[in-house]
């Protein structure tokens, strides 16, 4: 952050930064931390914070979400959001507010879900995939090299129809669909849905 707090200082560049999962970083006792762009002056001065609403509080449907930004930028923001999104229906906007009242949710989150990825990962650890590391987030990438000769996207489709398991391609991010045979598992799900997932995956 520090570096490219550096490289935009001589620029009139703008920042978008994605924070979404600032509540879900993980093994806080190593120092891991989320380092927001608000927490560098020369970043802070020129960011659009972007957070999630669904992320935080388990209502990713809901498409709700914010944006920080200093005011000069957000009276920028707000002549083209208006025109992206109208409005976000009422009782969604109601209910957010009462829940927010009780800040434990949100501050037990990282604990929430490391405990969920430590499960998930000690299970993977078991099968060929190798683990790549998770230290934020809600997701599990793996490298599956050593599992299947295919490309990502028909291992995805491979997995889901004959093993039930399902997995997103990271060659999905990209333009070009550049291809690392690399996959993402959520592990945002119930304990038994984990280990069933684990249980089926342990047979390839």
């Amino acid at each position: 952050m520090l570096k490219l707090q550096d490289i935009l200082a001589p620029t009139d560049v703008l920042l978008i930064s994605d924070e979404v999962y600032e509540h879900m970083v993980f093994d806080a006792a190593k120092g891991c931390m989320h380092q927001s762009a608000s927490l560098f002056p020369g970043l802070a001065a020129r960011a659009f914070i972007v957070s999630s609403f669904g992320k935080t509080y388990h209502v990713t449907g809901w498409k709700v979400g914010y944006v920080a930004a200093p005011a000069a930028l957000t009276a920028e923001f707000r002549k083209v959001h208006q025109f992206n999104v109208f409005t976000v229906n009422t009782p969604v906007q109601y209910g957010l507010a009462a829940y927010m009242a009780d800040e434990q949710p949100y501050l037990n989150l990282p604990a929430f879900y490391q405990r969920k990825r430590d499960l998930f990962r000690a299970g993977l650890a078991k099968t060929r995939f190798k683990l790549l590391p998770s230290e934020g987030s809600y997701f599990q990438c793996v490298d599956i090299s050593d599992v299947s000769d295919l490309n990502e996207a028909d291992f995805c489709k491979w997995l889901t129809t004959e093993i039930g398991v399902a997995a997103i391609p990271l060659s999905a991010f990209y333009g070009d669909g550049f291809d690392q045979r690399v996959v993402r598992f959520c592990f945002a799900k119930k304990d038994e849905t984990l280990h069933s997932a684990l249980e089926r995956l342990a047979k390839l």
